[in-house]
């Protein structure tokens, strides 16, 4: 019984996926979006056993466009608490650079999914349950920065005082110490 107590709760306490996202540009302001049913979503998937999340948004952008395609830096990082019976998921959204392409859409190899270049404006409403990540993600490659959220949501730090200075050892009476203090 104890046994079951305590995978029940390992099981609770580490149950998170963690998922990637990759924002590739054209240099025209357009985005590659991929269509999930009815919706268009950026490309995405959750990272493997033994994989980091660099390794996998790589291994997704080179899935969608070119096997020798690399990511750039963490733009966005979302740590979403799971809800009515959700588990929890760190989402991180990486930048794919910028393209100089004219193409408009292409389909996945055997027609699997279709993926399409679309402007930048349009982007944010269509990508369900993400639309908080827009804005931070253009923060951050506007400001060269990485943005930190809590289900879509910026934390607010505020600043860090400086720790208190302290002295290693309490004061001896009678002693100066070798500084004479």
């Amino acid at each position: 019984m104890a046994a079951q107590g305590l995978s029940g709760f390992y099981g609770s306490v580490f149950r998170r996926s963690i998922t990637v996202r990759v924002l590739i540009r054209t240099s025209d302001a357009r985005v590659l979006m991929l269509r999930n049913g009815k919706a268009w979503e950026l490309p995405g998937g959750v990272v493997k056993g033994g994989e980091d999340p660099r390794s996998a948004a790589r291994r997704i952008a080179r899935a969608t466009l070119d096997p020798e395609f690399d990511v750039g830096r963490v733009l966005v990082l979302d740590c979403v608490q799971g809800t009515q019976g959700q588990a929890d998921s760190i989402d991180f959204l990486f930048d794919g650079g910028t393209l100089s392409t004219s193409v408009t859409s292409f389909t996945g190899a055997g027609g699997e999914w279709e993926a399409g270049f679309i402007p930048l404006a349009d982007c944010g409403a269509g990508d369900e349950g993400h639309g908080g990540e827009w804005g931070a993600a253009l923060e951050a490659l506007e400001l060269g920065t990485m943005v930190e959220l809590v289900n879509g949501e910026p934390v607010t730090a505020g600043p860090v005082a400086a720790p208190s200075l302290r002295r290693m050892m309490p004061p001896l009476e009678g002693f100066s110490g070798i500084l004479g203090h």
